[in-house]
């Protein structure tokens, strides 16, 4: 009966850890940003150079990025993520897409969150695509999507955007 009480007192301490390890990672992404890179509207398409700010604001083991990206006069788009993470795991959901809102989740290596985008079923089956979220240093994050190309399957960048914190 003691051994089953201190493991269960080790469980909640490891599980204690785990949930301030996360929220201090989530802590280096929050802030005001601004940065570009590229995006292509469609895995075939040309990549556009974009121009991105947001607002990113940590609490406790969430994380909210509210902000847009804009390429010169051709588009405006508003990107968000909502994170929430239980332990090593990551769920919320992302909008920044035609398709509309998407559901996130993954896990984290070190300083990057790798996530899965499940977008909605339209009809032509679930899309899944990749989300790379990264801390790169002092005030610096990294965004980076990748789907598959829908003819050939072939892996595809479709947005890598780098920012700096205000």
């Amino acid at each position: 009966m003691t051994s089953a009480i201190m493991a269960l007192i080790l469980a909640m301490f490891t599980v204690s850890a785990a949930i301030a390890d996360e929220k201090a990672f989530l802590e280096t992404l929050s802030g005001s940003w601004h940065g570009g890179g590229q995006v292509r509207l469609k895995p075939g398409a040309v990549p556009l150079a974009v121009s991105c700010s947001l607002d990113s604001r940590a609490d406790g083991a969430a994380l909210n990025l509210d902000g847009a990206c804009r390429a010169k006069v051709v588009f405006s788009r508003r990107i968000g993520v909502d994170l929430q993470a239980n332990g090593g795991r990551y769920t919320g959901s992302y909008v920044g897409s035609r398709r509309g809102a998407a559901r996130l989740v993954g896990t984290r290596t070190g300083d990057t969150l790798n996530l899965q985008i499940l977008w909605p079923d339209k009809g032509s089956g679930s899309r899944v695509a990749s989300m790379r979220l990264a801390s790169v240093g002092t005030g610096h994050m990294r965004i980076v999507t990748i789907e598959p190309h829908p003819q050939t399957g072939e892996k595809v960048v479709t947005a890598t955007i780098e920012l700096t914190r205000n």
